[in-house]
């Protein structure tokens, strides 16, 4: 038996995406460049996206033979979530210069505690 499931994750890089998985949903997504990437033998492949939140949208299991390959995870479509940069165009929208996600790749900065060196 092998589930296949269409999830909707919301993903550390700002992104919610729509995606095809046989199995359980994936802990990453490679969905953009927000946060890096590396080079590969000419081949640009993104960092995975960790996934902050999942839905699942359909969900059905398909009898296979016996050592059957998993298909891959397919991204199916994605929508930014709350942080892309808007340019009014009536005056009575406001304008934002984009929020980025709380974790872009790198450590977290937290101030010391006063007194602390």
């Amino acid at each position: 038996m092998h589930r296949l499931c269409t999830f909707e994750l919301d993903l550390t890089c700002g992104h919610c995406v729509t995606v095809s998985v046989n199995g359980w949903y994936p802990v990453s997504v490679a969905c953009c460049d927000r946060l890096g990437g590396s080079w590969l033998h000419g081949t640009y492949y993104a960092f995975d996206s960790g996934v902050d939140y999942v839905r699942c949208l359909s969900e059905r299991y398909e009898h296979r033979p016996p050592g059957a390959d998993r298909e891959p995870t397919v991204l199916l479509a994605r929508r930014s979530r709350t942080d892309d940069p808007f340019i009014p165009v009536h005056a009575w929208q406001s304008a934002s210069a984009g929020r980025f996600p709380a974790r872009v790749g790198g450590p977290a900065n937290t101030p010391h505690p006063e007194g602390a060196s």
